[in-house]
């Protein structure tokens, strides 16, 4: 059956937009995208599509994360709608904004990631996307957002550090270890670093 179209109501098309973040070498990173086509051909901009007819925004994006990373299990969090008229010259476009977050161990090639603080002109609006989307982060950051930016196991300092860049502030070294081991969130491990220029910390893992 085909959908109709209410009257007195203007058609609108329904997109989504992933902002995918990691950490190296203790800067925030953004994966961004060329683009091959008008409007704004050849400037960068942030992967996402349309949605397709049998698809969830979800399901859109998950598709999308498949072809960049070959998986589809990363972490994904819906962060904010999209809706100005003139956001897209071609028409009427709402973007449902998604934040996927991926550990750098887990990412082959970072080609296509870009450093948040000296990011390239974007097409549409996807800067104040990107604004958005480290706004939110911010605001509701926990231990369930910075495991996504770990490795399995982990010394303290190197989540502090996580920590520290998205929060954008320093922290005290005692305060932070006293109340994360308080948080029940991580556990140690009979293990310690390797390979480091310093002596070895031992290692945690989130519980």
């Amino acid at each position: 059956m085909r959908t109709k179209i209410l009257s007195g109501y203007e058609e609108s098309s329904i997109a989504v937009n992933a902002v995918i973040l990691t950490i190296k070498d203790g800067e925030l990173l953004v994966y961004l995208n060329s683009r091959e086509k008008e409007p704004y051909k050849n400037l960068s901009e942030l992967p996402g599509g349309l949605l397709r007819k049998l698809e969830s925004a979800e399901q859109t994006l998950s598709r999308k994360i498949k072809d960049i990373f070959g998986k589809k299990n990363v972490f994904l969090k819906q962060f904010y709608s999209f809706t100005k008229p003139n956001r897209d010259p071609r028409g009427r476009v709402v973007s449902i904004g998604f934040i996927a977050l991926i550990s750098p161990d887990k990412v082959a090639n970072f080609d296509n990631f870009q450093r948040i603080g000296t990011l390239p002109k974007l097409a549409f609006d996807h800067k104040e996307i990107i604004e958005k989307a480290l706004e939110y982060l911010k605001e509701n950051l926990d231990n369930q957002i910075v495991k996504e930016f770990m490795p399995p196991y982990f010394p303290l300092n190197g989540l502090q550090t996580v920590h520290e860049i998205i929060g954008k502030k320093k922290l005290d070294n005692r305060n932070f270890r006293k109340k994360i081991i308080s948080s029940g969130t991580i556990r140690k491990v009979t293990m310690i670093q390797k390979n480091v220029p310093h002596r070895p910390a031992v290692l945690y893992r989130f519980i």
